[in-house]
């Protein structure tokens, strides 16, 4: 009955039992799961198309399934129709990760369902050579969300809110019976030399090109531990674009280049790499005071720390640091002591802040007092706090006991 209709009215059948069995009713998912498959092999190039986003929904449904249907994907993705590759490429792309899930609780099934996992890995990494430019592209897609699975998240990943749920190589398991930690963070790396390697093949077309552009923008924000490698891509495409682009093609390029050295600018960990970021980005025509809007603002402040050595934040930063390096816990007393206003002390607060230092000079205190109170006098914004009758009041207190150690 089937063979009798038109595909339009058979996609329109098939997705309402889609719409039945996966969203309304998911028990029943098992009784219908073998009838919807059964049409991988539909005469129809968009009903293939979607056996394989029926395939994708119902793993995600439910991840035990992708055991059983895991061989039909991989079928799948040696269809004759390039446009069926590339829907199973992009399926691939999500149940990868749904298949490292699933490797979680040990059965008999499972170590076979990830060999086949892992070979049709390598089949898409090998079609990053196809003769076919969308099926290039949406390779490219897939290396990326590989290098990004096998790699660990960390605290300044920037992780978008759709995928903070994904795993990741930090969620593995180190010692797990078939699955080798090291042997994932090694293929992540080797994935990231291929996709870099393919950037620089002189005969690339400008979409794939386009398309890497934005992967390693997405690698180097989502893992920095990269960043150096994106940045050092970005500098070679950037001196040796293709020869095989046009005037047309070139200029796109260096807009998306340029789009996305932004973007990797603009996170926390591009402190080490702003001097070539900015380089790349002066070349490409954007103006210096549009680079220091897009410099992160935890990292301006850190340039100002560092060429204005006098402010009170760093002064009261070194004074904390001789605190802390002294024996005695007891030392913070020093630092509080300048700190009434200008207006003539009374004689008692000296008494107490002598009484009490007078026990606790040794030569160290000594010379760090010295040191605090000299960078203190340096300061135009505390000039005010100390005066001479105070410093005399305690030059008067301390006797000739200063003599001794000076």
């Amino acid at each position: 009955c089937a063979a009798l209709i038109s595909t339009e009215e058979k996609l329109i059948v098939l997705k309402q039992v889609q719409e039945l069995i996966i969203n309304k009713d998911p028990s029943l998912l098992d009784n219908f799961l073998d009838e919807i498959i059964a049409f991988q092999t539909d005469k129809s190039i968009e009903v293939r198309k979607f056996v394989i986003g029926f395939i994708e929904e119902a793993c995600k449904r439910d991840n035990e399934l992708l055991l059983r249907l895991i061989a039909n994907l991989n079928m799948l993705m040696r269809d004759e129709s390039v446009n069926v590759v590339k829907k199973a490429i992009l399926t691939l792309t999500q149940l990868y990760k749904v298949a490292l899930q699933v490797s979680f609780s040990v059965s008999d099934m499972q170590e076979p369902c990830w060999d086949m996992v892992t070979q049709m890995k390598e089949d898409v990494l090998a079609l990053l050579d196809s003769d076919n430019d969308g099926v290039r592209t949406h390779a490219i897609k897939f290396t990326e969300s590989l290098i990004i699975t096998l790699s660990p998240r960390t605290p300044d990943s920037d992780t978008p809110k759709k995928q903070e749920g994904d795993i990741s190589l930090d969620k593995i398991p180190k010692d797990h019976t078939y699955i080798r930690y090291d042997t994932l963070c090694e293929e992540g790396k080797l994935a990231l030399e291929q996709l870099l390697k393919f950037m620089v093949h002189p005969a690339i077309s400008s979409i794939n090109l386009t398309t890497a552009l934005g992967s390693l923008a997405t690698l180097a924000r989502q893992r920095p531990m990269f960043m150096s490698e994106v940045v050092q891509a970005y500098e070679t495409l950037h001196a040796n674009l293709p020869p095989t682009l046009a005037k047309s093609q070139v200029s796109s390029v260096r807009k998306n280049l340029k789009l996305h050295l932004v973007s990797v600018l603009k996170h926390p960990s591009s402190v080490d790499f702003q001097g070539q970021i900015s380089t790349l980005l002066l070349d490409l025509g954007m103006s210096q005071s549009e680079i220091t809007r897009c410099t992160p603002a935890t990292v301006q402040p850190r340039k100002r720390l560092h060429h204005e050595p006098y402010v009170e934040g760093k002064r009261i930063k070194m004074e904390a640091t001789l605190v802390e390096d002294d024996d005695d816990k007891e030392e913070p007393a020093p630092v509080i002591t300048p700190k009434p206003s200008s207006s003539a002390g009374t004689q008692s607060s000296i008494d107490l802040t002598a009484e009490f230092l007078l026990p606790l000079l040794n030569p160290e205190n000594v010379a760090n007092l010295v040191i605090v109170f000299c960078s203190i006098t340096y300061n135009a914004n505390m000039s005010q706090i100390l005066n001479l009758q105070e410093l005399k009041s305690l030059k008067l207190y301390f006797g000739g006991k200063l003599q001794g150690y000076l």
